[in-house]
């Protein structure tokens, strides 16, 4: 890869892998060898890239990260975040020719804008896919450009603002798919997104939501015609909703259905975009017996699958961790947090917080304390974490960590001492 990171940084407690996660997120490609395999979101991003069609819809995103996931890639990189998410810094051909077809936009058809939008999302580039997305939704001559455009543009609003702009864009869903223009399955894939989202947090209004889910259950109702990885999202989507009121049974019901959609997509595409659909059904699970069944062994196994199907991934070792501590087992809860942080990005510094956070509570605060030492090199301009580490080191003493963050802190125009913010330990 042209424009290569370094293979590592050394930090006090751990070294961190520059993987390739890092690798597609800046570049989109990556390298493998000994040791460094692909972890799956790489491998489906940079195999739809590869693929990208400028005629046709169809462009699939595995996964979305939010822009804090490019800004700790370009700290751990020494690059400007700037230059990444306007695509001026460009190390690859791959990115060169991203950056080619949003210079070259107002040439496009609206099928093109759509999938160059989508190709900038999975990278995390939300402003020119933003751009784009107006432009496609302006030009768009039938329901189906108009739901398309509309349903990435929930996307980037959803990552990068909080979904403020959320409702609009799945009003235009429903508009478009009302006309019955659109495919089903795309139609099933808006109702799985408007019952998350609404379920986590309103992001649109009541009654478009009961529209969609009640349209999401009739569809579901002829999974034979539909797509099996459409299925599996719904279910899970849906699943969420006995899961809400603390209806375990009606819950693991979904969530079987979700199982047996994803291992069917599996077996008819055996890629790794198809494997994602298995990897958030153990995801799930795992949520499922943290949160409402209260079964650390359930929970354990999901985070075990979850690791073994994409041990490249540093999340799933927090997703473990989380369940860890959850259940009170800090100890084992600290090691995969570390885990985590030492496989790399994406999450680095959220994982080296939990870490700390389980370390503190455990009793084992010099740990705690050089996690938080590494966590203001990582985030130097971050106050909160300078003021629990200087918390820290006030607690054991240590006046030369003491000192380290206070010049820290005032180097921010604060004046360094003790704050009255939360703790790491109670995040």
């Amino acid at each position: 890869m042209s424009g290569a990171t370094p293979d590592r940084i050394a930090f006090e407690t751990v070294e961190v892998q520059a993987n390739t996660f890092q690798e597609t997120l800046l570049g989109l490609e990556y390298t493998t060898g000994p040791g460094r395999p692909a972890d799956l979101f790489s491998r489906a991003c940079v195999e739809q890239y590869a693929d990208l069609r400028l005629d046709r819809f169809g462009y699939l995103l595995a996964q979305v990260f939010e822009p804090n996931v490019l800004h700790e890639a370009a700290l751990l990189a020494g690059l400007s975040y700037d230059s990444l998410a306007d695509l001026s810094h460009r190390p690859t051909e791959p990115v060169e020719r991203l950056a080619a077809l949003v210079r070259d936009a107002a040439d496009l058809p609206v099928t093109a804008l759509v999938n160059t939008a989508a190709a900038l999302i999975s990278v995390s580039r939300f402003d020119p896919a933003e751009r784009l997305l107006a432009d496609a939704y302006a030009r768009a001559a039938t329901p189906r450009e108009r739901f398309e455009a509309a349903m990435l543009a929930f996307v980037v609003t959803n990552r990068r603002d909080d979904g403020a702009d959320s409702p609009r864009q799945f009003h235009r869903m429903r508009e478009a798919a009302e006309t019955g223009e659109v495919p089903e399955d795309r139609v099933l894939d808006a109702c799985s997104q408007a019952v998350v989202w609404f379920l986590k947090r309103k992001e649109l209004p009541e009654a478009e939501y009961e529209w969609f889910r009640a349209t999401g259950v009739r569809l579901a109702e002829a999974h034979d015609r539909l797509d099996s990885g459409a299925i599996s999202s719904w279910y899970r989507a849906l699943a969420m909703v006995p899961a809400a009121v603390g209806e375990a049974e009606t819950t693991r019901r979904y969530m079987e259905y979700a199982r047996q959609a994803a291992e069917d997509t599996m077996a008819r595409r055996p890629r790794a975009y198809e494997t994602h659909f298995l990897k958030t059904y153990h995801e799930s699970s795992l949520k499922e017996h943290m949160y409402l069944t209260r079964d650390l062994d359930r929970a354990e196994e999901a985070g075990r699958a979850l690791i073994a199907l994409d041990p490249a991934w540093a999340p799933s070792y927090g997703e473990l961790a989380e369940a860890y501590a959850a259940f009170g087992r800090l100890g084992e809860a600290a090691e995969l947090y570390e885990q985590a942080v030492a496989a790399g990005p994406p999450y680095v510094g959220h994982h080296m917080l939990r870490a700390a956070g389980c370390h503190r509570k455990a009793g084992a605060a010099d740990r705690a304390l050089a996690l938080h030492r590494d966590l203001a090199r990582l985030a130097p301009e971050d106050e909160q974490v300078l003021r629990d580490g200087l918390d820290l080191a006030d607690g054991l003493g240590d006046d030369t960590s003491r000192h380290r963050f206070q010049a820290a802190l005032e180097r921010l125009g604060h004046d360094g001492t003790r704050g009255a913010g939360p703790q790491a330990g109670d995040r």
